[in-house]
């Protein structure tokens, strides 16, 4: 009942985000704050939501990988190899001295470092295919960056369990970036779009809002160390860092001042990855449910805000 109440909301929520002029991931996303312990408490994030949820990620990267040609994601892979390179170098540092200069250690910082180097392009695969630009160059350079960048996020992360005795992340963080590979694969050598136009009707109107919906579940305010002007600077940072570091590296290799932004506006949004690495940190004991909390509460805000600065900034590329 909990997953039906979630999804019905999510979508009532998205439809009105779309008549306001919001993207409408947009409103998906505030369904699961508005319901959610943050706001009337109806719902909480359990383990079954958690579940579908993750599906419904790997469905989305799936439809990705069905709408990506291997031809436009290999022409750019310099430019996107460039973004994903700067768009974590530049949010990496940025944090790291962040969290030192809030009293944080050593160890605290280099995991603030990496939660926010971390791309979700989930919430970007949705608003490049409302705009219908999953297929053209932007998407090709904002795909291929994400990737690159969880290649790079995984690799920090596995030297960083390494260093602090923690297991590691597992098989699951890697199962999206598989399961794309696997839906690019498909289009390569079946294509067509009966495939898509049946799992796409599954994720849009049952699978995508619950995902998008349990993240706005994960935000809880019962308690923080850090005053609101800090986390809204902190919000702030995690935007900036993110949308400047992907842009210079967009610029740098031949993009428009216009396209380079877009492009680091694509790359804003943080998720899944954030949010296991920052747990992976929680059960290692590096930082306490406290500054768990306040991290993703600077994730989710993040992840809300990407689709408002990149929906004006995509629709310029498809005029």
């Amino acid at each position: 009942m909990t997953i039906i109440i979630l999804i019905i909301g999510s979508l009532l929520f998205g439809a009105l985000g779309k008549k306001l002029g919001l993207a409408a991931v947009v409103g998906q996303l505030l369904a699961g704050v508005i319901l959610g312990p943050a706001g009337l408490g109806w719902l909480t994030y359990t383990h079954l939501i958690e579940y579908w949820a993750e599906i419904g990620v790997l469905l989305l990267m799936f439809n990705a990988g069905l709408e990506t040609e291997l031809k436009t994601l290999m022409k750019n892979w310099r430019m996107a190899s460039a973004v994903a390179i700067a768009g974590v170098v530049v949010p990496l540092m940025a944090f790291y001295g962040a969290a030192l200069a809030l009293g944080y250690d050593n160890n605290e910082a280099v995991l603030w470092g990496i939660v926010f180097s971390a791309t979700s392009i989930s919430i970007t695969i949705a608003v490049l295919a409302e705009q219908k630009l999953l297929a053209g160059k932007l998407g090709a350079v904002i795909l291929g960056a994400a990737i690159l960048d969880d290649v790079i996020a995984l690799v920090m992360v596995s030297g960083y369990t390494l260093a602090v005795g923690s297991n590691g992340l597992g098989i699951t963080s890697i199962l999206p970036m598989l399961v794309f590979f696997i839906g690019v694969a498909i289009q390569r050598f079946f294509p067509g779009n009966k495939i898509l136009q049946a799992t796409d009707f599954i994720g849009k109107f049952g699978l995508y809002p619950l995902f998008f919906g349990s993240i706005g579940l994960r935000i809880v305010m019962d308690q923080l160390n850090q005053s609101w002007s800090v986390i809204i600077a902190l919000i702030i940072l995690a935007v900036i860092t993110k949308m400047v570091g992907s842009g210079i590296g967009a610029k740098l290799t031949g993009g428009s001042w216009d396209f380079s932004l877009a492009v680091g506006a694509g790359m804003i949004s943080r998720g899944e990855m954030a949010l296991i690495i920052a747990s992976l940190g929680l059960a290692a004991g590096v930082i306490d449910q406290v500054v768990f909390s306040e991290l993703v509460i600077v994730i989710i805000a993040a992840t809300i805000l990407a689709p408002l600065i990149m929906r004006p900034l995509f629709k310029r590329q498809g005029s």
